[in-house]
């Protein structure tokens, strides 16, 4: 330290330090109140902190609360959002002027036009930000998806190792983990398979890091994947 040849980089990415924390609540209304207050745990450090979320809905919630002041926030918050819906020519922009986006790029992909901004800093995204974009933050908040997409995720987070106290807070509803209230009811495939993801972030152990992923059997990661959308035959 710091890293002289090519495989101290492997190594710092793949023991990457990320501790992983989960937290089950009552039921999904409350997931927009939980991911706002952890992410604002941190508000009064200098962290870049990641936070995902499933749906364009909850994003906007979360984004909201962060600049609440009955709800912790702050109108001085320095939050940015990323979701799908965003046009080609609105990520373009972010990734070339934004203070707060340039926070979560690595050095040597940011404008040198822009200053990045200080202090806390949020970046709130839906599946968006895990594909595509070299994102790199200090921390991380996030919904529960399926684990194709959390691995996703976790690899956005403390990205070159450097970073001695990463954490990954996933918060997830209750009611996924309850077999018994939905024993007679057809549990639909998309949360079956985040619980099979739930049941793999457990095994972790607190160890959010790609070694320790690669080391989940990997049948059992395969079947916690997303599963594939039906797709209509074209001529």
């Amino acid at each position: 330290n710091p890293p002289a040849k090519p495989i101290h980089h492997v190594w710092r990415r793949l023991k990457a330090q990320k501790v992983l924390r989960l937290h089950d609540i009552e039921n999904e209304k409350m997931l927009a109140d939980h991911i706002a207050g952890l992410a604002l745990a941190h508000k009064e450090s200098d962290a870049a902190v990641l936070i995902f979320a499933r749906t364009i809905n909850l994003v906007r919630d979360v984004s909201k609360q962060l600049t609440n002041a009955k709800k912790g926030g702050a109108p001085t918050v320095k939050a940015q959002l990323l979701t799908g819906t965003m046009r080609g020519y609105e990520r373009e922009r972010l990734i070339a002027s934004d203070p707060v986006f340039a926070r979560f790029m690595p050095a040597s992909d940011r404008s040198s036009r822009v200053t990045p901004a200080e202090g806390a800093v949020f970046l709130v995204c839906t599946s968006a930000g895990e594909v595509g974009v070299n994102l790199c933050g200090d921390h991380m908040v996030c919904d529960l998806s399926t684990f194709d997409s959390m691995a996703q995720r976790f690899g956005r987070v403390n990205r070159f190792g450097d970073h001695a106290e990463s954490r990954i807070d996933v918060v997830y509803a209750r009611d996924i983990t309850d077999t018994k209230s939905k024993a007679k009811k057809r549990i639909p495939e998309l949360d079956a398979r985040r619980r099979r993801t739930l049941d793999l972030l457990e095994q972790l152990n607190h160890d959010a890091s790609p070694l320790a992923l690669e080391k989940l059997d990997i049948s059992d990661r395969v079947a916690a994947f997303a599963p594939e959308p039906p797709i209509m035959p074209a001529t």
